[in-house]
């Protein structure tokens, strides 16, 4: 557990910090207008879903540098190659990506116009992402350099990297947008910049290691080929497609509280922010974990992936078990800090209450599913797991939101969010049993 711990840790505050960057972008926006907050939130959704599907793909590649480093226990230099070769693959496909999805961005305006969007609010928003466009290429790099110095036990450079990319895209963002009068363009042009300011810079310090040095991307040119993105594709694509299917349960959810009105669309969306809390604490225990499994399924110790797997699931569900009850318990705190009822009463307050504890409940069998899915993925299972996600959230999850939305208005919206994520975590948890018994009875036969 103390292994788990060390590693979990720092990656879960690097995610925390990505997220405060996130909620400061909005405050940022909310105090230029209205319309750059509605704008803002457009533009920074469509790049979201655009960039899941590259970061889903090319993010695998921390998998299958764990993977290689198990295999370099035995084989050393079968395993250091084949740690260059997920690098290499991983930055042509980060290249590769950034120019295609960057240039499906020009086709948005007219898609978000036939979404009924706001034709001021969509120019508004092109501006916020033609800017934050270029940070694409970066932060994929950066997911790979992550990859790579998590995989070596080097976390605290990974969380020292997320405070300092804070550092300086919060004051710049804010003098561009502000005393520059770029508007939310210049939030978009800042986090470029402090984008490519990082990379270089995380760059120069990890590949500046001796252990790090042999797998720069520049060495070994001659190892270069187009069959080297082949692993990541084979393993990212099933990943982004489970990523996608995930984003339509809860964008789903959006659309049915949308349809009971404006009060239960903003109590939808600050309840996201809250499930947003603590998936990515449970992200960085399912990360950590799933590299610990990677090592010990490269290394051929099939025996210590239940060991891992069964301390990584108590972690994960006492940590949820603890933020759920005090989101259930304190539903005051989330009220005031949103500000909910700021004009008085307590309508919102009360329907928050209401709703909280099943939003607490969703924090538990979310982590189940987060944590096994990564844990698959460290064996390098990914196409069932996909499947199982298809069937949990769009087969029970948006279902159940339907049918529960009519008698329990957004409450049983998120039953039903509960209902597909709970359906998803027990099958992928059932699929994590049977797979690490498999691989277990393998090593005893062989």
């Amino acid at each position: 557990m103390k292994i788990i711990l060390k590693l979990a840790l720092p990656l879960t505050l690097s995610q925390l910090i990505a997220m405060a960057l996130v909620l400061t972008d909005v405050w940022m926006m909310s105090h230029i207008s209205v319309a750059s907050l509605a704008a803002g939130g457009l533009g920074a959704s469509v790049y979201s879903f655009v960039f899941l599907i590259a970061s889903s793909i090319v993010g695998c590649v921390a998998n299958l540098i764990a993977i290689a480093y198990g295999q370099s226990i035995a084989r050393p230099e079968f395993g250091q190659q084949q740690i260059r070769f997920a690098i290499k693959g991983a930055v042509m496909l980060s290249i590769l990506l950034s120019a295609l999805l960057t240039f499906c961005f020009s086709f948005a305006p007219q898609l978000l116009i036939k979404a009924q969007q706001s034709p001021q609010v969509v120019e508004i928003a092109m501006g916020y992402l033609d800017a934050l466009k270029w940070s694409m290429l970066p932060t994929l790099l950066l997911l790979v350099l992550r990859g790579l110095t998590s995989t070596f036990g080097d976390v605290r450079s990974v969380m020292l990297m997320s405070v300092m990319t804070v550092f300086i895209n919060v004051p710049i963002s804010y003098v561009l947008a502000f005393n520059f009068g770029w508007g939310i363009a210049g939030l978009g042009y800042g986090t470029a910049f402090s984008a490519w300011v990082m990379l270089f810079a995380y760059a120069r310090w990890v590949f500046g290691q001796p252990k790090y040095q042999g797998f720069a991307p520049w060495k070994s040119a001659q190892e270069y080929s187009a069959k080297l993105m082949l692993p990541l594709l084979s393993m990212g694509s099933p990943i982004a497609l489970a990523a996608l299917l995930e984003h339509g349960l809860i964008y789903g959810g959006t659309l049915l509280a949308g349809m009971i009105g404006v009060a239960s669309l903003a109590l939808h969306q600050i309840l996201l922010q809250c499930l947003s809390f603590t998936w990515n604490i449970n992200f960085g225990f399912a990360q950590a974990s799933a590299i610990l499994v990677g090592k010990e399924y490269g290394a051929g110790n099939y025996a210590n992936i239940k060991v891992v797997a069964k301390k990584s699931f108590v972690a994960v569900t006492s940590l949820s078990i603890v933020v759920a009850s005090c989101f259930a318990l304190w539903p005051e705190i989330i009220a005031s800090l949103f500000q909910l009822d700021k004009e008085g009463g307590h309508h919102l307050t009360d329907l928050l209450a209401s709703v909280i504890w099943i939003v607490a409940l969703c924090f538990i069998v979310d982590a189940w599913q987060l944590l096994a899915i990564n844990l698959l993925r460290g064996m390098k299972i990914v196409m069932l797991p996909t499947v199982i996600t298809a069937i949990g959230y769009w087969l029970f999850g948006l279902p159940a939101a339907w049918f529960l939305m009519k008698g329990y208005g957004l409450a049983g919206i998120w039953g039903g969010i509960g209902i597909g994520l709970g359906v998803t975590g027990v099958l992928l948890l059932g699929q994590l049993i049977y797979q690490t018994r498999r691989v277990e009875n393998q090593s005893v036969s062989s």
